[in-house]
């Protein structure tokens, strides 16, 4: 065994075939440093997931640089190093000339190299070649890594005859274009499932279970409700509480700590979230006592009423809240998962009205004040909960399939081009 096949032998599955040598990457490919005078060419973006495409097609929020003149110089064939994410597999080669930034690695391949663009392209972002690249990589912190030019050069690579690497990149193209779809149709059937469930969601809540007569409705996101339903101000069926967060400069308020307390690090955990069992963040009793925030009971709903409106869980156990809530103490005539219902679902155009372009504004204790909701009777509230407890679940028993058969297909996609880059599949046979 050579040298520079050992290198990789804890990177692949398996030797590759006796019949493909190997080599260093140096020997197919030199480091380019051209630049552009002027940065006038498509800038390309260079990613994990998609290798190298236009930046244009890409939905990039990071801001650009205000001049590209400087920027390294890509034609079509060469291969495009991220250095500071090459350990996520941020590379790929090229299929068009543009300019990447002067931070990232261009590499074009020596002339008369038996180098096809298509099935090094799948080789050097393969999870084993990937896996390498972050063994050699240097830094001190996984996120910080880099793989230097020096160190990626000296790196081996299998070489196979250039027939045969057209053939793996023909036979790769086709199969994974196959996988592609299936991903694709199956992420299409997710957003039409959570479309039927916020559907079906809203209609349960603002018409219930059963056909009855219906009358126009005085809230600006119901059109119709239910003539024995009421309508009435939240707050004559249930308390509104209001948070407060204790002075971070009393240590002595923030020690001890045992009382969840709800605040804007929960945000991210509560869509899709009925119940609320614990939080990011704790506050002991000397923060409460100190405050005009309370211990409220099990069962308070709490929805998020700045920086992201809407948000909304019931507490599952005793807490407190930051100011950036509002809660609601449920009385006997309003059951705190129908009031969950509303939030999450039927009242969210009602929240996305508080947003102003970019900006999105507190909800006042004015606004608060003046919710009002649709209120069936306490037993129909019930039976309107367990009804799409039931429906939902099913629904998300649908999405999570999907999610498993995309993740599956993802583990698949990722073997076969393991794979058939170290030889392990002979295409020859399948052509």
């Amino acid at each position: 065994m050579t040298q520079a096949q050992f290198d990789l032998e804890q990177a692949w599955a398996g030797s590759v075939p006796s019949r493909w040598r190997w080599s260093r990457n140096k020997e197919l490919l030199a480091e380019s440093l051209s630049v552009s005078p002027e940065g006038t060419e498509e800038l390309l973006s260079v990613s994990h997931l998609t290798g190298i495409t236009p930046r244009s097609e890409k939905n990039v929020t990071m801001t650009t640089a205000e001049s590209l003149d400087g920027y390294r110089l890509v034609d079509a064939g060469d291969l495009v190093i991220n250095t500071m994410w090459a350990w996520m597999g941020a590379l790929g080669v090229s299929k068009q000339a543009g300019i990447v930034s002067p931070a990232y690695g261009v590499y074009r391949p020596r002339p008369h190299a038996p180098f096809y663009p298509g099935f090094y392209d799948y080789l050097y972002r393969s999870t084993p070649y990937v896996m390498e690249m972050t063994r050699l990589s240097r830094g001190i912190w996984s996120s910080r890594l880099r793989i230097y030019p020096d160190v990626f050069l000296s790196m081996a690579i299998p070489v196979p005859p250039l027939e045969e690497q057209r053939a793996i990149a023909d036979y790769l193209d086709r199969e994974t274009a196959r996988i592609d779809t299936f991903i694709e149709e199956q992420q299409r059937l997710i957003e039409m499932l959570r479309e039927r469930r916020f559907a079906l969601r809203v209609s349960v809540a603002l018409h219930g279970t059963a056909q009855t007569e219906e009358v126009e409705s005085p809230l600006p996101w119901a059109t119709k409700l239910p003539a024995h339903w009421r309508v009435v101000p939240l707050t004559s069926v249930a308390e509104l509480e209001s948070g407060h967060t204790p002075s971070r400069s009393r240590e002595d308020w923030w020690q001890d700590c045992y009382i969840p307390w709800v605040s804007l690090h929960d945000v991210g955990m509560m869509r899709g979230v009925k119940y609320l069992h614990d939080t990011a963040q704790r506050i002991s009793d000397a923060g409460i006592a100190n405050s005009s925030a309370r211990l409220l009971p099990a069962r308070t709903v709490v929805l998020s009423r700045d920086a992201t409106v809407g948000r909304t869980a019931i507490m599952g156990v005793p807490m407190a809240t930051s100011q950036h809530f509002a809660a609601w103490v449920c009385g006997p005539d309003l059951d705190p998962e129908y009031l969950w219902v509303l939030f999450e679902d039927a009242m969210q155009p009602f929240f996305d009205s508080f947003q102003n372009g970019s900006t999105i504004r507190t909800i006042g204790m004015g606004d608060l004040k003046a919710f009002r909701i649709p209120l069936p009777p306490l037993d129909e509230q019930r039976r309107i909960v367990e009804y799409l407890d039931e429906e939902t679940s099913k629904i998300d028993m649908l999405i999570e399939e999907a999610a498993r058969f995309i993740e599956l297909s993802k583990e698949r996609r990722s073997a076969l081009i393991t794979a058939a880059v170290t030889g392990q599949i002979d295409v020859r046979e399948t052509a």
